[in-house]
Formats: C-alpha cells, structure tokens, sequence
C-alpha cells in the first residue's frame, strides 16, 4: 500500500490498476427482459422536474394544453351565448311591460295638496344660500374671535410667568439679605 501512495496521479492515469474478475459483482442473475423494459420505462416517462425551478430551467408541457384551450374556449362560448340569450329575455320583458302600459294610466307627477303645503314651507335654494353666506360670516368671525383669544390667553400666561419669576426672585433676594438659608 505505502508504495501505491507514493505513486503520482499521472502515472496513476497511465498505467490503471488491473481489475481482477473476483472484484466484480457476479452479473450472471440480472434479466436482459427487465433491463430493457427499465430502460424504455425511463425513455418514455414524463420527466420529473424539482422543486427548485427558475423561467431558465422550465420545461412546457404542451401535450395537453391544447385540449385544455379547446375547452377553454367552448367554455367561454357558451358563457358568451347565455349572456346573449339572458339581454335577449330582459329586452323582450321590457318591451312587452312598455307596450302594456297605457297611456291613460299614467302616473300623477303633480303633488297633493298637503305635500304641496311642506313642500312650500321647506327651504328653498336662495334662502339656503341666503342662510348659509349668514352661517359662513359668523364662522369667520368667530374663527377671528377664537384666534384672538388664544393669542390673549398666550400673553396672560406669559404676564403670570414673569410675575412668578419676579416674585421667587424677590424672595431670594430677601432671603440672601437676611443670611437666611435656603433649603430643601
């Protein structure tokens, strides 16, 4: 063994080790029958495709698919037939409620008089409008009056923050005046 290690891969290559009959398998029970239908089975099977697949190892199959349109189409064939057929039947429904109808029978567009009355006390569209440039002007002056408070009430703060100041100022002063200390 040590001297098969020592040799390269070259001379490996150039002079293959002999194989002895012993070191193969004894082939003599294997049917050339079965061997053959294996083969064809694997020839002619559909391939078997991984579930890894990208578009650029994707094998069509389109054995099928014309099958698959042709049903496809009388499919939507016969879709496209009952639509027809259903506008068919609603137009003649409609036709045949259009020339029952008749003219005498008409119905009554006018109002009643007590539906007259509300409808003469309801609003109107110029007084709505009347009502709403009124309902507008006192929302801006009340938007100018709200602005005018917050700024009044920003000041009155700032006024009490000062004189809060002014007095813990004061108060210091005093109390370092005195020589009394102050602590928490």
């Amino acid at each position: 063994m040590e001297a098969e290690s020592n040799i390269s891969a070259r001379e490996r290559c150039a002079n293959p080790p002999s194989v002895c009959l012993s070191d193969v398998d004894d082939i003599s029970d294997v049917d050339v029958e079965d061997v053959v239908d294996k083969l064809h089975k694997t020839i002619t099977s559909k391939p078997i495709y991984d579930e890894k697949r990208s578009i650029f190892n994707t094998t069509l199959d389109l054995t099928d698919a014309d099958s698959e349109c042709q049903s496809a189409g009388a499919n939507v064939d016969a879709y496209v037939a009952s639509v027809a057929e259903e506008k068919q039947l609603w137009e003649t429904f409609t036709t045949k409620i259009l020339h029952k109808s008749d003219p005498g029978k008409m119905l009554a567009t006018k109002p009643s008089g007590e539906q007259q009355a509300y409808l003469n006390q309801g609003p109107n569209f110029p007084s709505f409008m009347r009502n709403f440039s009124n309902l507008m002007d006192d929302g801006n002056a009340f938007i100018r009056q709200h602005e005018e408070m917050q700024d009044l009430q920003e000041n009155l703060m700032d006024c009490c923050m000062i004189i809060q100041q002014q007095r813990q100022h004061n108060c210091l002063a005093e109390s370092l005046a005195n020589g009394i200390s102050i602590t928490k």
